[in-house]
């Protein structure tokens, strides 16, 4: 009987933090317009949004207002060029391949960074979505679905650091629907390389991009300066 309501609760501790996760992606798409969102920002949000980490600069952070474990944000994937439609995947058999691109820390400077908190290991939450489009904006055509989930460590080094993703995607529409497919990503802290002077966390960039083909690699090199 005790197992049986172990069992019960864990369940519905699942199955709550599930709808408050999809409820985020949601907000990423419909009120952020593919913008990301953070659980907590330090003192001035302007300064420390989590828009920072997929604006291209370095030197800018979001950074947490809080304890950093369980501190997390979310957002919505680079789209590829060459796959955009589940019936492109279905002739992949819907294996679906990026690259997570992150810098762990504020980039600002070499001493920014190491007098600041850092990510150690976070863990990535991947889902997947049929986006529609229409004259009122963009739209769910269901719910987000839960696709995979990755535990990630990471250096202690102010450099990028990249996460190959390569995983099955769980959709199967039918044939007719030709849906646009959107990937929503949700990083969490799990735990921190502990800064010289601060206790602030933060992280400079923070983005996934689908690679298909060299048109991908090349956006994705593009955007990062990796050319």
């Amino acid at each position: 009987m005790r197992k049986f309501l172990i069992l019960n609760i864990l369940i519905f501790v699942s199955v709550f933090a599930w709808e408050n996760e999809v409820a985020v992606l949601k907000k990423v798409l419909l009120k952020n317009k593919g913008a990301s969102i953070a659980s907590s920002y330090l003192q001035d949000k302007d300064l420390y949004s989590s828009k920072n980490v997929d604006d291209g600069d370095l030197k800018t952070a979001w950074c947490t207002n809080k304890k950093p474990k369980g501190e997390f944000v979310a957002f919505k994937g680079a789209a590829s060029e060459i796959i955009q439609s589940y019936t492109d995947l279905k002739k992949i058999n819907y294996i679906y391949k990026a690259k997570l691109v992150i810098f762990n820390g504020y980039g600002k400077s070499e001493e920014t960074y190491y007098n600041n908190n850092r990510i150690k290991k976070g863990t990535l939450k991947i889902y997947e979505a049929r986006i529609g489009d229409a004259l009122s904006g963009l739209f769910f055509e269901k719910d987000p679905t839960f696709v995979i989930q990755k535990e990630l460590n990471f250096k202690d080094e102010p450099k990028l650091q990249i996460v190959d993703l390569n995983f099955e995607l769980k959709d199967r529409p039918k044939e007719k629907q030709v849906d646009e497919l959107g990937l929503f990503y949700i990083f969490t802290i799990d735990e921190v390389y502990n800064g010289k002077k601060y206790k602030d966390t933060c992280i400079s960039k923070l983005k996934a991009y689908a690679i298909f083909g060299l048109e991908d690699e090349a956006y994705y090199k593009k955007m990062n300066g990796l050319q």
